[in-house]
């Protein structure tokens, strides 16, 4: 797209709450220069576009000034940015589907190309918990912006993890930037501007959470992601949405493999065996794009059991190997409960899995 247009008419006509990204890319094939409905109307638009979208651009002339709009979203320290404007991710804009506006609170421009989407269930288990956060801040440390939904869950500890990185972290929103969803979230989007990342809509202010507003939001962080990390993820999810949509867009899909019994890994492991990369480490995501792993100290070992699960599994253990069996004698747990402390042990580098069946404590735990 070359043309040369004024973004604040765009932005106006985004205002609508019923003119989207593609009913805008439909009033630029009727019209070039979107300003001159502002001085003509819209008989210009006659015989080009359907009655209905006619009628929205009709309401839009005699509602929403331009000028004002800019004020508005000034006053709520908001910057916007057209999909015609140089500072738009490249990204996003190689998507046949890209957002005409988005709606920005920080800093959008730090991130670069080098963004990796995390997903995963809101609902999310101690396994999922554990690993969104790990796997987000080692990636945030080695210079990749994570980008997920504000949502609570696996969202919120992935951004979470990337602030804790010293890392930048993008939230994508699914209503205005007025209305940050969840409300419990707000503290949260706040730190991530704060700390020079940024919170973005393609939603115009006063936008309320609509059910039909997050499949929209989803795509827009596969569009900003090089890749997609799926934690968690049910048979029928958002997440899965947006592994889906990743994959439509040509970007990489990540999956974090979970308990066949757990409905919470049932998306993630058909993922997998529909193809997506089985990922079991940060270097898993990091050599895909011939990224280094920096090395720092592992805090993940000092971090103690957090569960009483966890600490009789890991007071079963010792330097010493023993296997599955002799850890289920001696902590008197079922095998399902073994599996998944020493799942979450193994994440926080309390303990090594030897192979076979067989673990030992970490030395310096």
């Amino acid at each position: 797209m070359t043309k040369k247009i004024e973004s604040k008419y765009l932005m106006a006509l985004n205002a609508h709450e019923h003119i989207g990204s593609q009913t805008i890319k439909k009033i630029l094939m009727a019209v070039s220069d979107p300003s001159l409905l502002w001085e003509r109307g819209t008989q210009i638009l006659n015989g080009k576009l359907e009655p209905k979208i006619i009628e929205y651009v009709r309401e839009t002339l005699s509602n929403i000034d331009p000028d004002k709009e800019i004020e508005k979203l000034q006053r709520y320290g908001v910057a916007y940015i057209t999909i015609f404007d140089k500072d738009y991710p490249p990204l996003l804009k190689e998507i046949y589907d890209a957002p005409a506006v988005l709606y920005i609170r920080g800093q959008l421009k730090n991130y670069g190309d080098r963004a990796l989407g995390v997903v995963g269930s809101r609902k999310y288990t101690e396994y999922g918990k554990t690993a969104a956060y790990k796997f987000s801040k080692e990636c945030a440390q080695n210079g990749l912006t994570i980008v997920s939904g504000l949502a609570l869950g696996i969202d919120a500890e992935a951004h979470r993890a990337a602030l804790d990185a010293g890392g930048l972290t993008i939230g994508v929103l699914g209503c205005g930037l007025d209305k940050v969803y969840p409300a419990s979230n707000f503290q949260l989007s706040k730190e991530i501007v704060e700390k020079g990342g940024a919170v973005i809509s393609e939603f115009s202010l006063g936008t309320p959470p609509m059910k039909h507003h997050f499949p929209a939001r989803n795509r827009i962080i596969a569009g900003l992601s090089k890749g997609i990390l799926v934690v968690e993820a049910a048979e029928k999810s958002g997440a899965l949405i947006t592994a889906y949509q990743a994959i439509e867009y040509n970007r990489d899909v990540f999956a974090v493999p979970g308990e066949i019994t757990s409905p919470n890994s049932f998306g993630t492991n058909r993922l997998i065996q529909n193809g997506a990369k089985l990922t079991m480490t940060s270097e898993d995501i990091l050599n895909e794009y011939n990224i280094e792993k920096a090395e720092f100290e592992n805090e993940a070992k000092k971090m103690l059991p957090e569960s009483e699960n966890e600490k009789k599994v890991i007071e079963s253990l010792t330097k010493a190997t023993i296997n599955v069996d002799q850890i289920i004698e001696k902590s008197k747990l079922n095998v399902v409960a073994v599996s998944t402390a020493l799942s979450l042990l193994e994440m926080k580098g309390l303990v090594k899995n030897m192979g076979g069946g067989r673990y030992k404590k970490i030395s310096n735990s």
